[in-house]
């Protein structure tokens, strides 16, 4: 089996082309996507600029005026009205989010201008803005009656924007951030009887707009593009190698080798460690080549690194599994044209939800959890979790699952492959 797995990767070097896009392109791709989202994610030198615009319809002086006199005329003691009269001048909705729009931490990199329904509109599609709040007429006392009468439904607040970017993505988190914060501060409040105020509703925010769960580490942009583009060339590895088995194919290589003494399987092994091997150390590669470059992990211990290379150590095996199913395919199927193309379409939907092409959390949370039954859609969230908090016991059934997939692959490619006198 030596032989066959010295073979595969002689075949691999001497193709000095595909062995230079191989290991240089994920790393070109990476500096270029890293130049390209600079200070969107993880970078106080150049923050990102937002611009949201709101369109206010209410009148929220009026709002306030019309709750108390509903209140006033309920039938209620005087006291209990004239305290939920004042908890309205308290808790007006407007007053709320208007505050929490302007809180100093937020205004580092979120500009709030008030404008017309038209000039919003206009704006938008100039692109001048990222987007629009409308404010309906009649919010005010609406939004009273459901908060601290429990009478009807609150009135939404609809979110104009001219089509997705990733800007309108966080902002859109900003706002509904907003609406977690106030409605926990409301079920607190009225636990405890009191009024919402402005303070305490929007409350501090945490640097950049974002919170930060306790014992974890920040996870940046660059870092995500580097594991993303690093777990997606050894798909294309798996199908390359499969593909070198198709020219084997026409060659009459294979048919020479089974009427050899040589062992059938050790031709499907062999394919199978060369690409353990070359997805390895391909993987391994264009990260340490992208941190040296760009100082991706910086400060990472030693620890961190020996977990890092145990999971690609894991990865490296899922892909091999793949290598020997696509391989066993290769040869079943007549044409290989067929089988070049069934690998690329897979390679294609395995990085899609995988989360290679493009951020995982711009998905559908659904779409978020078909990903994770990918096997590099797995390996990036368990990479991602353990950048923010090297925890080995939450890396153990994920890692056990990408086992379980390899194995299950190479069962598979084992009972696909042709036995002597087949082909």
């Amino acid at each position: 089996m030596l032989n066959f797995i010295k073979k595969d990767l002689l075949l691999f070097w001497r193709n000095r082309r595909e062995t230079a896009t191989v290991l240089l392109f994920p790393i070109i791709l990476i500096v270029v996507l890293n130049f390209a989202f600079s200070g969107m994610i993880g970078s106080d030198s150049n923050p990102v600029a937002l611009k949201l615009a709101i369109v206010n319809e209410d009148n929220e002086a009026e709002g306030i005026k019309q709750f108390e006199q509903h209140v006033l005329a309920m039938d209620m003691k005087s006291e209990a009205a004239q305290a939920l009269a004042a908890q309205a001048a308290q808790s007006s909705p407007i007053t709320l989010l208007y505050n929490y729009l302007q809180h100093e931490d937020l205004l580092q990199w979120l500009t709030v201008s008030e404008l017309s329904e038209a000039e919003a509109i206009q704006q938008v599609k100039e692109a001048a803005i990222d987007g629009f709040i409308k404010i309906p007429q009649g919010y005010t006392y609406e939004t009273l009656n459901a908060v601290l009468l429990d009478q009807g439904a609150s009135v939404s607040l609809p979110f104009y924007v001219k089509e997705d970017t990733m800007n309108v993505f966080i902002i859109d988190n900003v706002i509904n951030e907003y609406f977690d914060q106030i409605n926990l501060q409301i079920a607190l409040h009225k636990v405890a009887g009191e009024a919402v105020d402005s303070a305490s509703a929007v409350g501090p925010l945490l640097e950049g707009g974002r919170e930060i769960v306790g014992g974890s580490k920040p996870f940046t942009m660059l870092q995500y593009f580097t594991l993303a583009i690093g777990l997606l060339f050894p798909l294309f590895m798996a199908s390359s190698v499969a593909e070198k088995t198709g020219a084997e194919k026409r060659e009459q290589v294979f048919n020479r080798i089974m009427i050899t003494n040589s062992r059938p399987l050790s031709f499907l092994m062999g394919k199978t460690f060369a690409t353990f091997l070359l997805v390895f150390l391909q993987s391994l590669l264009v990260i340490i080549v992208s941190h040296l470059l760009m100082n991706v992990f910086d400060g990472k211990s030693i620890d961190f690194w020996m977990g890092l290379i145990m999971v690609l150590t894991v990865y490296a095996m899922c892909m091999a599994g793949l290598s020997a199913l696509y391989t066993s395919i290769m040869l079943k199927l007549n044409s290989t044209d067929a089988a070049n193309g069934l690998f690329m379409l897979i390679t294609m939907v395995l990085g899609l939800i995988g989360g290679n092409f493009v951020p995982i959390y711009l998905y559908p949370q659904w779409v978020q959890q078909i990903g994770e039954w990918s096997p590099n859609g797995l390996t990036l969230a368990v990479l991602s979790k353990w950048i923010q908090f090297e925890e080995l016991a939450a890396m153990k059934m994920p890692l056990l699952a990408l086992v379980i997939f390899s194995a299950a692959c190479i069962a598979a490619g084992v009972a696909l492959y042709p036995k002597r006198g087949e082909g």
